[in-house]
């Protein structure tokens, strides 16, 4: 929910602010106050800001994996698990909410909000604390836009007679830029669950798409498969930032 009034400077601030303190997200929701009542409105004159730890690959594991429901396909006996939605955001709300603007302290403990606390918070209108959550929300997920972005941009990356991106999106600025410090992504598993689990879903989407490059030339290629490796190294990648 950006305000339409939304300056270069508000813009530059955010963008530092995500650089300077990359475990955080601030979200704000613009209000208006009718009697005791806080509501979220679009052109309202007031806000309220809260503060969320960075939703991370840890975060979205313990969280769907506590919140996984069985559901059947169809007629036949198979079974995926999907995560409720709404006990899905409850715990998002008592892993990650570290603070807001509202007069009602955020209390946690062992790294989650306390029983007591969050019986305070829940007792905000519920239309305000979902906006909030909504905001967090989209923070950690790839949107249909920036879908559609990485679509046509690793389609230019990944040509056979690439020569970069000009005006890269984030996926594929990120995407490059940590291929020449990573060795291929090369984290290990005790840092994998504190990347942010946006970032880490644009990477795998960004490997797949590299991927399945890779696959389709090696099928029409009328050369050897082998020569994409020599020496018992994989080529480096051929990501390169342009602008």
């Amino acid at each position: 929910m950006k305000s339409l009034n939304t300056t270069a400077e508000d813009i530059a601030r955010e963008a530092w602010d995500k650089v300077r303190n990359p475990n955080e997200v601030v979200v704000r929701v613009p209000v208006v106050w009718v009697g005791n009542l806080c509501l979220p409105r679009e052109n309202g004159d007031g806000e309220v800001s809260a503060v969320f730890s960075t939703f991370t690959f840890g975060d979205n594991y313990a969280v769907e994996k506590a919140t996984a429901q069985k559901i059947q396909m169809g007629d036949r006996k198979q079974f995926i698990m999907v995560p409720e939605p709404n006990e899905y955001r409850r715990l998002m709300v008592k892993k990650n909410l570290l603070s807001w603007s509202l007069p009602i302290p955020i209390e946690r403990e062992n790294g989650w909000i306390t029983p007591e606390c969050y019986k305070r918070v829940g007792s905000v209108f519920g239309p305000l604390l979902d906006a909030l959550v909504d905001e967090f929300y989209y923070t950690t997920i790839i949107t249909d836009d920036e879908e559609a972005i990485m679509e046509r941009q690793s389609a230019i990356l990944f040509s056979e007679n690439s020569r970069g991106v000009a005006n890269a999106c984030e996926a594929v600025n990120m995407f490059c830029t940590l291929g020449s410090f990573w060795e291929k992504f090369g984290l290990n598993k005790g840092e994998l669950p504190v990347v942010p689990f946006k970032e880490y879903m644009m990477l795998k989407v960004m490997a797949r798409k590299e991927g399945d490059s890779m696959r389709q030339r090696m099928r029409t290629s009328k050369g050897s498969p082998t020569k994409i490796a020599s020496g018992g190294r994989t080529r480096p990648s051929r990501g390169r930032r342009i602008g």
